[in-house]
């Protein structure tokens, strides 16, 4: 099978902010997103080379009582929430289930850009894992860019470590979708290293992030 890393997601309770704390990170301004209608958030991106982050944040505009939107509203500060692999669904699906989880899905999402096109993208959810935000959600772009290669690239991806509980179960669902990475025992958290024109960046989660239940 084979899966890849797609991005990761920076949850931030302000996207004004966050696009101002990435610029004042990076050196580079973040491209604006969009609006995902009826989730609650809206998001900025910017490429990482092979990946890609994702700054999501409450959309305003929308009501976001009882959605991500409203977690991020809490927040006391960023940090990474949770992360992303893309491949084909079914494959995952079938990969995923044989370890005993269930998943949801796929679903298909879409938002609109600033200039008008709608994107339109498929996503895969793994339901009742204990490894929570750890983790990741699955994604297939169908027919549309890969966000990595049409944002403005803000460094190169270097590494993705992931600490939780019975790490071994985790690595073990990571392997069965074609994903070789190191998850080691500890307390939950999620760290990516990103090589920038302003030196070596480490995004972590926080505990705040580290606990959100996504689905």
């Amino acid at each position: 099978m084979n899966s890849r890393i797609d991005h990761f997601m920076y949850a931030v309770p302000s996207l004004d902010e966050g696009m101002q704390w990435a610029a004042d990170t990076f050196g580079v301004q973040a491209a604006y997103g969009g609006e995902h209608v009826g989730l609650g958030t809206r998001n900025a991106l910017m490429s990482l080379g092979s990946t890609y982050l994702e700054i999501i944040a409450p959309d305003p505009a929308q009501s976001y009582e009882g959605t991500s939107g409203e977690k991020f509203a809490n927040l006391s500060a960023g940090g990474l929430v949770t992360w992303a692999a893309e491949g084909d669904l079914k494959s995952i699906a079938v990969g995923v289930n044989e370890t005993g989880l269930e998943t949801h899905g796929p679903s298909v999402t879409q938002r609109k850009t600033q200039t008008g096109e709608v994107l339109v993208w498929e996503l895969l959810f793994p339901l009742g894992s204990a490894h929570g935000t750890r983790m990741p959600f699955f994604i297939d772009w169908l027919d549309c860019a890969n966000p990595k290669d049409t944002n403005p690239v803000a460094g190169e991806f270097q590494s993705l470590s992931i600490t939780t509980s019975n790490a071994p179960d985790l690595s073990g669902v990571l392997t069965a979708i074609g994903l070789d990475l190191v998850v080691e025992d500890g307390a939950p958290a999620l760290a990516v290293v990103i090589e920038s024109t302003r030196g070596t960046v480490t995004l972590a989660s926080t505990e705040e992030t580290a606990n959100i239940k996504m689905r």
